[in-house]
């Protein structure tokens, strides 16, 4: 049982130290300013000054001003709404709720707090229409998958906690390596003291390399791993392997983990929110000014220029719109999205067969998109009122989508903005542009490579991969060299690899194969003097497995040389512990829906709560690796 505890205070310890519990330090290198949605209340048209809840009236009124300007979302006063709602449940309006949502919906179609406000508000009015309340999480979770900015929280979110849960994982698995096979190695240092020099001289080295790790001031993960490979001899080829995916992850994860969060924080990464406020959102003159900025370096960044002819012709300012278009359509001559709103350009110009032409080129790139084929449609109509190819064009646009046809046909307005269809820069484009800015010019290999060079903490930034690769050959080669002492699977006495016992990577020492193997007839004594010491090194052992299994889920697995197994049930306890600590994420959301939070910890907790039990009853279930019969 000391044991036990020595190794749960070791763990405990190391983790609180990898986490930054123990040692002080920030865990991730965001400013306070990251992903901050503060604006100015001067630029936003949808900002107001009475404190009393929106009439219908005045929300119809600023739902038409919205599609005036050609917006699709408005998150701010989407977000207002859902207070609204969230206050009129409280007072027990469950029907003005329900308007409120309906109006946050109509606003911001794309972002998720309002649909989580629909399921807040649905599940007031009726919780046993758990249909109609689980519809609505659905459309939550796809929104908020599919918006980028909530998309690149969530899959940072998800990159930060399963890395970490591998870390802490393998953290885990080093320091098991090194409780059962460190005693090995100063077994045989002590073994081999004697007054040679040259044995002498050896096992000071021996005693020497241990220390390597303060001398080169390597953080936990590298330290685990270099002893882990300086017992490279001793493990077993399971382990063994183990150790090489633990090599694997620690020089890539902490690598991506830190080169993500920079550049998150990065102004390369903030033109991305930019150009999804001024195509998906309520723009202000501070986005436009660091759009216009951007261009100083890069004029000829195709989708700022594309995304500043947006803003121009929202605005009516159709010159300037067309100017930023022409120069989005030189840098990207198969920009289909350019193409259509240029032509729209030129229809509210009234230069219809420019429009045309235009719709036309975007068609060639893009045939199968409906809101070109009803923009020319659009424009054949400006031409003439009879002709074959305005209903051809109609019923092919109608024929792609007949939901946006619809919806554009009963618009009565001759407003530009809502009279044709402009098209915008999709989250999966830029995803697409977040990617390859974050991968480079040079690819995804050479930032495979460039990991090997990162520094680490070290005195030595540039070799210290190098090193820790060639000393793992350098053990490698050595271990098959020379036969290295193991523990025997029995009786755990040191012994060398004779006899193959139950696996192939387990051998026995030479009494526990002649007296439990070959059943060969010893004196009484002897016999029973090995069989008290295989019954409690085994109950030790198991002990030790039950006990730390009620705190590291899977750790009797990895401890009774099941590592894969025991390495994946602590992989996911901990992505479970993670999940629980930082459950607004490692980059929290300034606004967090209350009723999304309550189902997913019911979720969430169900989940855990059942991986436990299963993984706690299969612990108890396992019995002593070698179980001794009774000798007559």
């Amino acid at each position: 049982m000391k044991k036990a505890i020595f190794i749960l205070i070791v763990s405990l310890l190391t983790l609180f130290y990898y986490a930054g519990v123990l040692s002080k330090r920030e865990t991730l290198p965001f400013s306070k300013e990251f992903f901050s949605i503060e604006t100015s209340p001067q630029e936003r048209i949808w900002t107001l000054k009475k404190t009393s809840p929106l009439t219908p009236k005045e929300l119809d009124l600023l739902y038409q001003v919205k599609l005036d300007r050609g917006i699709r979302n408005v998150p701010i006063l989407s977000l207002l709404l859902v207070r609204e709602s969230n206050h009129a449940i409280e007072r027990g309006e469950v029907d003005q709720a329900l308007e409120m949502a309906k109006y946050s919906i109509k606003f911001s179609p794309e972002i998720p707090d309002p649909y989580f406000a629909m399921a807040k508000a649905l599940w007031h009015k009726n919780p046993l229409k758990i249909h109609k309340v689980l519809s609505e999480i659905v459309k939550g979770e796809i929104a908020q998958i599919s918006y980028y900015p909530t998309s690149l929280k969530f899959f940072y979110n998800t990159f930060y906690l399963l890395s970490n849960a591998i870390l802490m994982a393998l953290i885990i698995f080093g320091i098991i390596l090194l409780i059962k096979y460190f005693p090995l190695y100063f077994y045989d240092i002590r073994r081999g003291l004697t007054q040679e020099i040259s044995k002498l001289v050896l096992n000071t080295l021996k005693i020497f390399v241990l220390f390597i790790p303060f001398f080169l001031r390597l953080d936990i993960l590298w330290s685990l791993l270099y002893w882990s490979i300086l017992l490279w001899g001793y493990v077993s080829k399971r382990e063994r392997q183990l150790i090489l995916i633990f090599f694997i992850f620690v020089v890539y994860l902490p690598f991506f983990l830190k080169t993500s969060s920079t550049f998150l924080d990065s102004p390369s990464s903030d033109i991305v929110l930019d150009l999804n406020q001024a195509n998906h959102e309520d723009w202000n003159r501070t986005t436009e000014e660091r759009l216009r900025a951007w261009l100083t370096t890069s004029p000829d960044d195709p989708e700022v220029l594309f995304t500043l002819g947006l803003i121009e012709k929202r605005q009516g300012r159709y010159a300037q719109a067309e100017e930023f278009y022409r120069k989005a359509l030189q840098s990207d001559d198969k920009l289909s999205e350019g193409f259509s709103n240029i032509g729209n350009v030129y229809l509210a110009q009234k230069q219809t067969q420019l429009a045309i032409y235009a719709y036309q080129q975007a068609i060639q790139l893009y045939p199968e998109k409906a809101a070109y084929h009803y923009n020319l449609y659009r424009a054949y109509s400006q031409e003439t009122f009879l002709s074959s190819k305005i209903d051809r064009t109609f019923q092919r646009a109608r024929q792609l989508d007949p939901k946006l046809v619809d919806y554009y046909m009963a618009i009565d307005s001759p407003n530009m903005n809502r009279l044709v269809v402009d098209e915008v820069l999709t989250s999966r484009r830029l995803w697409g542009r977040f990617l390859s800015q974050y991968i480079g010019k040079e690819g995804f290999l050479f930032r495979l490579f460039k990991a090997w060079f990162e520094r680490i903490p070290s005195r030595l930034p540039a070799l210290a991969p190098i090193l820790f690769l060639g000393f793992l050959m350098g053990m490698s080669r050595y271990a098959r060299e020379r036969r290295f002492l193991t523990r025997c699977p029995m009786c755990g006495s040191p012994t060398h690899r004779f006899y193959l016992g139950e696996t192939e990577q387990e051998f026995v020492c030479f009494n526990c194969y002649r007296i439990f193997i070959q059943k060969e007839k010893l004196h009484p004594k002897i016999a029973e003097k090995k069989t008290m010491q295989v019954k409690t090194f085994q109950k030790e052992n198991h002990l030790i497995g039950r006990f730390l299994s009620f705190i590291f889920v899977g750790f009797a697995y990895l401890w009774g040389n099941h590592p894969f197994r025991g390495l994946l049930l602590l992989f996911i306890f901990f992505v479970f512990i993670l999940r629980f600590s930082y459950w607004e994420g490692a980059i929290p959301s300034i606004i967090s829906s209350p009723f999304s939070n309550w189902w997913k910890v019911l979720i969430w907790g169900i989940l855990f709560v059942l991986f436990y039990f299963i993984s706690i009853r299969r612990t108890f279930r396992l019995k002593p690796k070698f179980g001794i019969e009774e000798r007559d």
